[in-house]
C-alpha cells in the first residue's frame, strides 16, 4: 500500500502508467491531445512541433480535462506520452489539413 493514497473515499495508485489505463481512456486521451495540438498549431500558423511554452500549455489542458473526467494518471505519464506522439501529431496535422499547411507554408517562405 505504499504507492496508494486514499481521495475523496477512493483507493489511488500514485505510481500508475500510461499503460495501466483502459483502452477506451487511452483512446480519449489520444484523441483530446490531438485535437488541442492541432487547434495550437492552427493558432500559431505553424506546420512544425510546438516551442516548449506552448507544448506545455497544450499538456495542461489536456491534464485539466483527464482531471475533469476523474482519470487519474500523474502528470509526468501524459507528458511523456505526449512528447511520444509530437512527430505523429504533426505529421497527422498535414494530413488532415492540407490546404491549411500549403498556406502557412506558404506565408513562412514569403516572410
Amino acid at each position: 500500500m505504499k504507492n496508494h493514497i486514499k481521495v475523496n473515499g477512493k483507493l489511488l495508485q500514485t505510481n500508475k502508467r500510461f499503460s495501466q489505463l483502459k483502452q477506451s481512456q487511452k483512446n480519449w486521451i489520444a484523441t483530446e491531445l490531438y485535437k488541442l495540438y492541432h487547434e495550437k498549431m492552427k493558432e500559431r500558423r505553424t506546420t512544425r512541433k510546438l516551442p516548449p511554452e506552448h507544448r506545455d500549455a497544450v499538456i495542461s489542458s489536456l491534464y485539466e480535462q483527464i482531471q475533469n473526467r476523474e482519470i487519474w494518471i500523474p502528470y509526468g505519464e501524459v507528458e511523456k506520452y505526449a512528447f511520444s506522439k509530437t512527430t505523429k501529431i504533426v505529421k497527422s496535422f498535414k494530413k488532415q489539413f492540407p490546404m491549411l499547411s500549403v498556406e502557412i507554408e506558404a506565408e513562412h517562405v514569403n516572410k
